[in-house]
């Protein structure tokens, strides 16, 4: 943080002031344990800096997920959830982001979705959530993927 401070948006003038870069590092520290408090994956306490880690927060960890679909999980989970609420929730995750919907899988995932998905998909098969939903439904049930993009 100190040889490069501007990756880090931190001002010279700072690293003039606090060459440690301790009240920076605090205020990462804090961020960040806000941030999972947030997400209930901690307990943290501002006033004492005291934290102290949840179960949820400990499976989260041990799965690599991250807190972004934490947040969205806790939103989404209902205690009583049909199937079609389940898909939805599990197709929502940050995870997720980098995968894109091709055009030459269109045709397919329609396919897929007609033939296999027995739960109404939310969005189609035009948008990623679709497409993740489509596939997990089509998991649970026997088909042949034809087109090798067509993976979670």
């Amino acid at each position: 943080m100190r040889i490069n401070p501007h990756v880090y948006e931190i001002e010279y003038v700072e690293v003039k002031e606090d060459p440690s870069l301790e009240r920076k590092r605090r205020a990462l520290i804090v961020g960040a344990a806000m941030s999972l408090d947030k997400a209930r994956m901690i307990r943290f306490k501002q006033r004492t800096l005291d934290f102290n880690v949840t179960d949820l927060g400990r499976t989260a960890s041990h799965y690599y997920i991250k807190d972004d679909t934490v947040e969205i999980f806790n939103e989404l989970i209902k205690p009583f959830m049909n199937e079609g609420d389940i898909f939805v929730m599990m197709s929502q995750p940050q995870e997720f982001e980098q995968l894109k919907v091709r055009d030459d899988e269109l045709e397919e995932l329609d396919e897929l979705k007609r033939n296999y998905c027995k739960v109404k998909v939310f969005g189609g098969s035009e948008n990623v959530c679709g497409k993740i939903n489509i596939l997990m439904q089509t998991c649970f049930n026997p088909s042949n993927l034809r087109s090798s993009t067509s993976s979670i």
